[in-house]
């Protein structure tokens, strides 16, 4: 099978031949394919912002290579326009990405860039407004009228209304009470679901990445420390812990127990997990 995303060897200098010259990733080789979820981790500095930049073609590498569904996004005959309709980018405060008169225009404007005719346009609304969690009524209000979770909201829903093959939203949940915070992740959740979409979330939460992703990309120093399926990436929880990464809570208590002598393993970190661990730990049979 063919990946949709793929890097080899991705380099790239910010201020290259400058004294402020500065390594943002450093011989990145991945492989991401359609319909994966995958959550981007790291401590700020670590290149994630950087990496997903250049998945769109926002970001030229300085050396090295990126592939979209088997074609060099940097090749001669290559439309980065068309890339930026196919993966579509969230960035972090997306709100500050707004600029139409009405909620409307704005969720409207990439699929208005693409061509596409007005009924369709309109359905493109519509549904990209249920994803995010708002209805028709919100349509015609400026979207700087509306609250802060609203506009982020509305933001994502214009990158959604061009049915992108890969989202990759950047701290899509900075910033939101826990209340938001859950609620925007499942409606993500749903998008990806119901669209069949490859997801890429870029977050410093790993309780979030732990309840949505499938595989968990953990960068460092602007390097891939880890890239594997989340239950995989969780057997390391302790050297996540050493990197100064924010594990789930729960995880966090296993590792506790564990160092107190407690024969509980320390890749815990779903509740269901943590039941069935102290189940075993105490002689249960979980009946």
């Amino acid at each position: 099978m063919e990946p949709i995303l793929k890097t080899e060897n991705l380099r790239y200098v910010y201020g290259a031949d400058t004294p402020f010259e500065k390594v943002a990733v450093d011989n990145i080789n991945l492989e991401i394919f359609e319909d994966e979820f995958i959550g981007v981790i790291g401590r700020t500095g670590s290149g994630k912002s950087t990496l997903i930049q250049h998945f769109n073609g926002i970001l030229r590498p300085t050396s090295g290579t990126v592939f979209y569904n088997g074609s060099d996004c940097w090749a001669k005959a290559f439309s980065r326009n068309a890339l930026r309709f196919n993966v579509g980018l969230v960035f972090q405060y997306p709100e500050y990405q707004l600029f139409e008169e009405t909620v409307e225009k704005d969720i409207a404007f990439g699929p208005s860039n693409m061509g596409l005719p007005a009924d369709e346009i309109e359905k493109r609304i519509s549904d990209s407004l249920r994803f995010v969690g708002l209805d028709d009524s919100v349509r015609k209000s400026s979207p700087f009228e509306l609250s802060g979770g609203q506009k982020r909201r509305i933001a994502i829903a214009g990158i959604m209304a061009m049915n992108p093959r890969v989202l990759i939203l950047d701290e899509p949940t900075a910033g939101l009470d826990p209340r938001g915070r859950d609620e925007i992740l499942q409606r993500i959740s749903e998008y990806r679901s119901e669209k069949k979409s490859t997801v890429i979330i870029v977050s410093h939460n790993m309780e979030d990445i732990s309840r949505v992703c499938s595989k968990v990309l953990v960068m460092r120093k602007g390097q891939v420390e880890m890239f594997a399926p989340v239950n995989e990436v969780f057997e390391h929880s302790e050297e996540l812990c050493s990197m100064g990464l924010n594990v789930p809570q729960i995880t966090r208590v296993f590792i506790s127990l564990k160092e107190k002598g407690f024969d509980v393993p320390s890749s815990v970190y779903t509740p269901a997990q943590a039941c069935d661990a102290v189940i075993k730990a105490i002689g249960g049979d979980g009946t």
